[in-house]
Order: C-alpha cells, then sequence, then structure tokens
C-alpha cells in the first residue's frame, strides 16, 4: 500500500491534519504522521512527535521551542523533520511527502522536501500559494506541488473539509501514480530555452532526438533554469546544452527572468560537456509597460527611450545597453574560467537572439560586437572555446553546428 508521510504543525493543526489522514486512507493508502511544532509539543498524537525529531539530532526540543531565535528555531526543526523523514525513505517505508500550514509550516515542509529526488510526490497545501514572494520558493528548483487552499486551515468548516477531501485524492492519485515506473531511458540533455530561441531550440530538440538522446527542455525564465540546474547537479541529467543563460544578466541587471548570481555554477561544476550562447544577454525583461512611469528600474536605466519589444502590455523586452553588456560578458567569463567542465560558447555574430537580427526590434550589432569582443579577451586557460560563427542564431547551421561538437562531447566522456 502506497504511503505517505504527512507534516504539519499538531499544535495548531491537530484536528485538521486527522481529517486529512482519514481522508487520504479512504483512497486505499497508508499515512505517517511528523510533527513540525516549534512552539508546543502534543506527544501522543503524531507517529513522530517533534519532540522525538529534535532527539535525532540529539537536540531536547527545548532549545528551539523556548529561544527568541526563529532562525535558528526554523533551521532545528527543517534539520530534525528532514533526518526522520530520510530514514523512513532510505527504509522504504514511504513513497511521498506531503504538508498542510500556513507559511511558516510551509517554508519548513518545503525545505524538507527539496532534498528528496525528482520523481517521488510532493505536494503541499496551503494558503499562502497566493503570495507571489513566498510561493516561488516553496516549489522553486523541484518538482512540488502546491494547492492554493484559499482559506485558512485552521478550523473545521465546509470549506476547509472539502479542501481536504480534495487534497486527499491528489496525495493518493500522485501516489499511486508514482508507483508505476517509467525507466529512465536514453542519456538526458538538457535544454533551456525562451521565446526568442525557438528556433533554435526546436532544431537542437530534433537533432538530439535523431541520435538517440533524450532533449528535455526548460524555460529560461528564471525558475525553470534553477531547476535544470539543480536536476543537473543531482544527476538526472548527463549534459547542458544551454542556448539561453540570461538569468545570469537578468540577476545582475534587474530583470524579470532574474534566476541568481548563482546561475551557471552547478553544470559549471558537473563535469559534463556544456555548450552555451549568449541568447538574452542582447535584452533585459520589464514588463509590464504599466511600470515605465512609477518603477525605479524603469527610470533609473531609462528603459522608456531605449528599442523595446513589446508584444502585449504585460511582456516588454528592452535593449541592453554597451555598459551593460560589457559588465555581463565580464561576469560570464569570470564564472566560464572556474568551470571543471569543458565549455564551448557558440556566438552568432549575427544576432544572439530573433530579436537582435537584422530587421528585428532589437538589431544593435555595435552593442553586440562590444559584448563578443570583452567577453574573449576576459577568457582565461584552455577550459573554454570561443565558436563565433556568422549566423543568426534562427539559422539552422548554427544549431547543427551546436550540436555536433555536443556529440562529439559526450561520446568522449
Amino acid at each position: 500500500m502506497p504511503t505517505v508521510l504527512l507534516l504539519t504543525s499538531f499544535d495548531t493543526r491537530e484536528k485538521e491534519v486527522m481529517l486529512l489522514k482519514g481522508f487520504i486512507q479512504e483512497q486505499g493508502c497508508d499515512v505517517i504522521t511528523l510533527d513540525i511544532s516549534t512552539g508546543t509539543c502534543r506527544e501522543g498524537v503524531a507517529d513522530f512527535s517533534c519532540r522525538h525529531a529534535t532527539a535525532e539530532l540529539a537536540i531536547d526540543f527545548e532549545v528551539p521551542s523556548t529561544t527568541s531565535n526563529t532562525y535558528l528555531t526554523m533551521d532545528y526543526v527543517i534539520l530534525a523533520g528532514l533526518s526522520i523523514a530520510r530514514k523512513l525513505y532510505n527504509e522504504g517505508k514511504i513513497d511521498g511527502l506531503a504538508g498542510i500550514g500556513g507559511t511558516s509550516n510551509v517554508t519548513i515542509v518545503s525545505h524538507i522536501m527539496k532534498e528528496f529526488p525528482f520523481g517521488i510526490p510532493k505536494l503541499i497545501l496551503t494558503s499562502s500559494a497566493a503570495i507571489p514572494a513566498y510561493a516561488a520558493k516553496f516549489f522553486a528548483d523541484t518538482d512540488i506541488t502546491v494547492f492554493h487552499s484559499c482559506v485558512e486551515i485552521n478550523t473545521l468548516n465546509v470549506f476547509v473539509r472539502d479542501i481536504l477531501h480534495r487534497f486527499a485524492g491528489m496525495v493518493a492519485g500522485t501516489l499511486k501514480a508514482s508507483k508505476k515506473k517509467l525507466g529512465k531511458g536514453p542519456p538526458a540533455i538538457a535544454i533551456s530555452e525562451f521565446k526568442f530561441s525557438e528556433t533554435c531550440t526546436a532544431r537542437v530538440r530534433e537533432l538530439l532526438e535523431e541520435k538517440g538522446y533524450q532533449a528535455v527542455p526548460f524555460s529560461a525564465t528564471g525558475p525553470g533554469e534553477r531547476i535544470m540546474e539543480r536536476m543537473v547537479e543531482k544527476g538526472y541529467l548527463r549534459g547542458v546544452i544551454d542556448v539561453v543563460p540570461a538569468g545570469l544578466s537578468e540577476a545582475i541587471l534587474g530583470g524579470n527572468r532574474a534566476s541568481g548570481l548563482d546561475r551557471l555554477d552547478k553544470e559549471l561544476a558537473s563535469g559534463f560537456p556544456v555548450i552555451l550562447t549568449p541568447c538574452g544577454f542582447d535584452m533585459l525583461s520589464c514588463g509590464p509597460y504599466d511600470r515605465k512611469d512609477t518603477d525605479p528600474l524603469w527610470k533609473q536605466k531609462r528603459l522608456a527611450q531605449r528599442k523595446l519589444f513589446i508584444p502585449d502590455r504585460f511582456r516588454v523586452q528592452a535593449r541592453t545597453s554597451r555598459k551593460e553588456v560589457e559588465l555581463v560578458a565580464r561576469v560570464f567569463a569570470e564564472k566560464l574560467n572556474k568551470s571543471k567542465s569543458r565549455v564551448f560558447v557558440f556566438i552568432p555574430l549575427l544576432g544572439f537572439s530573433s530579436l537582435s537580427k537584422a530587421g528585428g526590434p532589437l538589431f544593435d550589432p555595435q552593442t553586440d560586437r562590444a559584448f563578443v569582443r570583452i567577453f574573449a579577451n576576459s577568457i582565461k586557460g584552455d577550459k573554454v572555446e570561443i565558436i563565433a560563427l556568422n549566423n543568426t542564431i534562427d539559422d539552422p547551421e548554427f544549431a547543427d553546428a551546436m550540436v555536433e561538437k555536443f556529440l562529439q562531447l559526450f561520446q568522449g566522456i
């Protein structure tokens, strides 16, 4: 029988979690409960009390529950809960994890879930799913499913009962589906992509699949890139054709698609072949357009005076300036110089993206050349090879060249 580890704070949600447990059992699954309370420990209710969990770390529960340092409290509870969860998983006693609660609970739950492999069911029910600043942190970097409860889950009423019943169905259905293993298949190769690289990345996927590889595309919108790199780090992916590494430039310059200043670090440390292009460094995502008169980013960078691509009121791409691309080129080169992997940077000299080729709304060949010059002059050592081609990124010859080089590298592993 599939079994889920159910995590929440029993000091505030005992009735709710016990009702949810019953609903999951009615769906033909077993439940093990783990109390992640940080205040009061209710003994004899959960299968694993919070006192039991902290004892795994040789720490008395009174230490985290009485300290005024909430950061320390949360760290203790995360580590304690993770210790119990890992032990149960390694012993084959659980098939997935689920958690319910508010922001504090779900922060703890998501940190525990993120340490489990891709494909292991991980489900969260919370009213905090609609808070953008928190929600992305709950499920970013891994395959966590978040169900928006709308109402607080801290009393039993008709709405909470309905939500708990539906969430139980999600948990049970996911557990049962995950029991049907689909196998690993051919080597999986990551590809980063977005709208303005789609001609190139579609051909890359096609060519890889023709050669018997699994193409695994990730949206270069920030979180997608972080998930890609985490999966590389965990060994799920065997190589990277990172067509759109612009989560780095967006992090440097302040764009909407920022993926953090640690973008590229995990893939460059993997030892697997890495192919890169400068696609996306030619633009800054700064929508919606309504921000132009009030947002500091628009004002400081004078974005409204630049070349813009505005497909709708929500999305805006502003052309990056010469000063900006030179900064990005230096940071990009600095990262690549530290790489443990062989890296090949393919540069489409006639247009880094579909927006910056001749006739495109962000066409600016002088600025592109400034990037190429600074980048080439900043590369040190022999780990990185630059391959500059007289193509746009949309030309099939450009995609062909990247895949050909990748296959040569992969066969040499």
